[in-house]
């Protein structure tokens, strides 16, 4: 089994109960078991088209023996049954379900990018994930998530955006 971390937005209405909804779809994914879920937070769009509301995140962890290629094809499948359009990049969505972390996994292939490629620097998918898995260690920069967390922090404070990746 692996462990998956899983983020979650929304920015459409009914937001809260569309990541609830969600949330219980992921836990019926076979072969797949939902062991943590984050507090949800509503968080400022980022690289949205002007105008847009704000987002409700958070975040899951998952054990899973769902190959992660699988996995993704299943959590754009809860999307899409939640009724998720995709027009327009970064554009409002009703709901968004975004693969993380899978274990240990790095990978670089059309459609799958492991881990997330801005999951270090994007507080709304960080932070929620470092309160369920602060010890879970990304295997590209070898530091933990709260170690990640607290840098992004550190590094908004500074008034920068982005901690090093």
């Amino acid at each position: 089994m692996t462990l998956a971390l899983v983020g979650l937005g929304s920015n459409i209405e009914p937001r809260r109960d569309t990541i609830v909804a969600a949330l219980a779809a992921v836990a019926r994914l076979p072969d797949t078991r939902l062991l943590a879920t984050s507090a949800l937070r509503e968080t400022a769009p980022v690289d949205c088209p002007a105008g847009s509301a704000a987002f409700i995140n958070g975040a899951c962890l998952l054990e899973t023996s769902l190959a992660a290629r699988e996995l993704l094809r299943r959590l754009l499948a809860v999307e899409r049954d939640l009724g998720r359009e995709r027009h327009e990049l970064n554009a409002p969505r009703v709901i968004d379900l975004d693969l993380l972390f899978h274990g240990d996994q790095v990978q670089r292939e059309p459609g799958l990018t492991l881990p997330h490629p801005r999951v270090r620097t994007r507080a709304f998918a960080l932070e929620p994930a470092a309160d369920i898995a602060p010890d879970f260690v990304d295997p590209v920069s070898g530091r933990t998530l709260s170690a990640l967390r607290d840098e992004l922090r550190e590094a908004q404070a500074r008034g920068g955006h982005e901690a090093e990746e």
